[in-house]
């Protein structure tokens, strides 16, 4: 997994959707990339909004929307990886979707990199072709028939 990240995070991808059950390990592991490169990675939930990993206490302003996270996405001069969960509910709303037409339109030399964490993630229509699609296996143990 972590060979695929330096990939999607090196690549000129702006969206990327890692397919994982297991989001908390992947945030640990963009955690550890913050800590020891000093690039600047941030987590986001509806419950939260944005906030950058390692302070976790610090949270961005006026985020708690996906539509306004991708926004202050768009409007940052500076680079920025940017973990998103929980957003199945967002991702078919049109807002939701303009606002990520505007981060893939941007032409700046700006890096960003907005990465979705979930599994069975539905791409809309409208973004498909535009972004890296990752699939994190991970064991079920124990697990039996479906849930």
């Amino acid at each position: 997994m972590i060979e695929s990240l330096h990939k999607v995070v090196d690549s000129e991808f702006r969206l990327a959707v890692l397919e994982t059950t297991e989001p908390d390990r992947v945030v640990e592991a963009f955690k550890r990339l913050t800590l020891t490169t000093g690039r600047a990675v941030y987590g986001w939930s509806p419950n939260d909004g944005l906030y950058r990993l390692g302070t976790e206490r610090i949270f961005i302003p006026h985020t708690r929307s996906l539509t306004d996270a991708l926004g202050y996405v768009a409007a940052s001069r500076h680079y920025g990886i940017y973990l998103v969960r929980d957003f199945h509910n967002a991702l078919e709303k049109p807002s939701v979707q303009r606002a990520f037409q505007r981060i893939l339109a941007k032409d700046d030399d700006v890096r960003r990199l907005v990465l979705m964490l979930g599994s069975d993630v539905a791409i809309p229509e409208a973004l498909r072709g535009q972004l890296a699609r990752i699939r994190h296996n991970t064991a079920r143990q124990g697990t039996t028939g479906s849930s």
